[in-house]
């Protein structure tokens, strides 16, 4: 059963509207004013929102228009009265589903109604869809690049040989070695990560195979280390491109001969587990040089598999901004605007996926309601919080030049930097615009690049 909310000021109206809507099988739920609707769409999460365009208190047309993007999650039908097309215009604009004139006729409302929950109900599946395709082995995407990668990843599980994930920083590499790690026959047993070039080099040997009470100074009790906890499992060595060369040899003997022996100890011991390494660094290219040992390189080599920057995959995006929204608010009713995604979209992200989630999850702070803007976004990317929040100005000149500030910034982010267009939508020349920027003091640069924005100069 399908849940209608129904926003109306009219009480004889909201009565006839519900019961007729009940008989057609659809739970309703009623709201008077615009505060009530929007609390009746929190707790009550309706699938359809019939919205009447006249609202109080102000009993305008306007109020009810500025009601549509509160609803946008869902199918919204407005309703106008015949001299109200224009409105409804751009009501539809402004993302609602249709609209339908009063008073309403009860043939053309089943067959809106129907034909909007219909809608609903496609994208959800689509969604469960994506989600289902996206989540399988934990990496959201379904660009023709991940879908490849995955692929690999399926082939290549099921074996034994050595892998090395190569990308750039931030683009997901240890996710492949888990993903490879899941789908393989040593699934149940541990996969345990250690990062080559977060470990001083003289602690490195330690960490890896363990140590014995009093082999060095500091070592108060036997320890295992990362080899002995990743038994039957994956060692996974992330950033082995740091590993420095003296380490390199211990391991490549581990690999070669399958035994250890923890620092301060003679007894070797054996371990059985699948290797998997991953670096941002060109390894060829270290080999050449002699800053990483071939006879290494070689034994960590099985395969290699490569994870994309993520301005190679655009079209996920959309897909992982929303995932990453979902994970940062888990109780907040929270949405990225369209011109959010757009300018999400249009990024270069040099930090990948890890800046992109880093990104959103600092624009959900700084939201104001229950949207995402590009706004939000730019100002979270460069950092400048005080930018999106400045102290009061001291006179009315400098409150409207700020006002001044913010709207252009807005206007630059939802329309990716084109000037042109920002100047139409604040109703100036692309001349105009530009002697403004000047005035004020911004900067004409491109969005995004190497975390500026459109801010003032004084503020860098």
């Amino acid at each position: 059963m399908s849940k209608l909310l129904l926003v109306d000021d009219e009480p004889a109206f909201r009565r006839l509207a519900a019961a007729w809507l009940e008989k057609q099988g659809h739970a309703v739920v009623t709201a008077a004013d615009g505060a009530e609707a929007q609390a009746l769409f929190r707790s009550e999460r309706p699938d359809l929102v019939l919205l009447d365009l006249v609202m109080p208190p102000e009993r305008t047309p306007e109020a009810g228009l500025a009601l549509v993007p509160a609803f946008a999650t869902v199918p919204v039908v407005v309703l106008t009265a015949h001299a109200d097309h224009e409105l409804a215009l751009r009501a539809v604009a402004a993302g609602a589903w249709d609209f339908l004139a009063k008073p309403v006729d009860p043939d053309l409302l089943r067959f809106v109604v129907s034909r909007a929950l219909a809608k609903r109900a496609l994208e959800r599946e689509l969604a469960a869809l994506r989600d289902a395709q996206a989540t399988e082995d934990g990496i959201v995407g379904t660009s023709r690049t991940i879908l490849r990668l995955k692929e690999m990843i399926r082939r290549i599980a099921p074996a034994e040989v050595p892998v090395i994930v190569l990308g750039p920083s931030g683009s997901g590499k240890e996710l492949v070695a888990r993903a490879l790690h899941a789908a393989s026959p040593r699934a149940a047993a541990p996969f345990v990560a250690v990062h080559c070039g977060a470990i001083p080099a003289e602690l490195l040997e330690s960490e890896l195979f363990g140590h014995l009470k009093g082999s060095f100074t500091g070592a108060h009790r036997d320890h295992p280390g990362l080899v002995a906890a990743a038994e039957g499992g994956t060692l996974f060595l992330d950033e082995v491109g740091e590993m420095p060369p003296p380490m390199q040899v211990k391991l490549l003997r581990f690999l070669q001969e399958g035994t250890y022996s923890p620092v301060g100890g003679r007894q070797p011991l054996t371990a059985d587990m699948r290797i998997v390494s991953a670096t941002h660094r060109d390894l060829d290219a270290m080999v050449a040089q002699g800053a990483f040992r071939e006879d290494f390189y070689y034994r960590l080599k099985g395969l290699i598999l490569r994870t994309p920057a993520l301005a190679d995959r655009r079209e996920d995006i959309a897909l992982l901004a929303t995932r990453f929204l979902e994970e940062a608010v888990k109780r907040r009713r929270l949405r990225l605007a369209p011109d959010a995604l757009a300018w999400l979209v249009e990024q270069d992200w040099p930090g990948n996926v890890r800046e992109l989630r880093a990104v959103v999850a600092a624009g959900a702070v700084l939201a104001d309601g229950e949207t995402v803007t590009a706004a939000d976004l730019v100002f979270a990317r460069s950092g400048d919080v005080a930018a999106l929040a400045p102290a009061a100005p001291a006179t009315l000149a400098e409150a409207v030049a700020d006002l001044e500030r913010r709207m252009i910034a807005a206007a630059l982010a939802a329309t990716g930097n084109n000037h042109s267009a920002a100047a139409r939508r604040l109703g100036l020349s692309r001349v105009g615009l530009l002697k403004m920027m000047t005035r004020l003091g911004l900067r004409n640069t491109r969005l995004g690049e190497a975390g500026d924005a459109c801010v003032p100069l004084e503020r860098r």
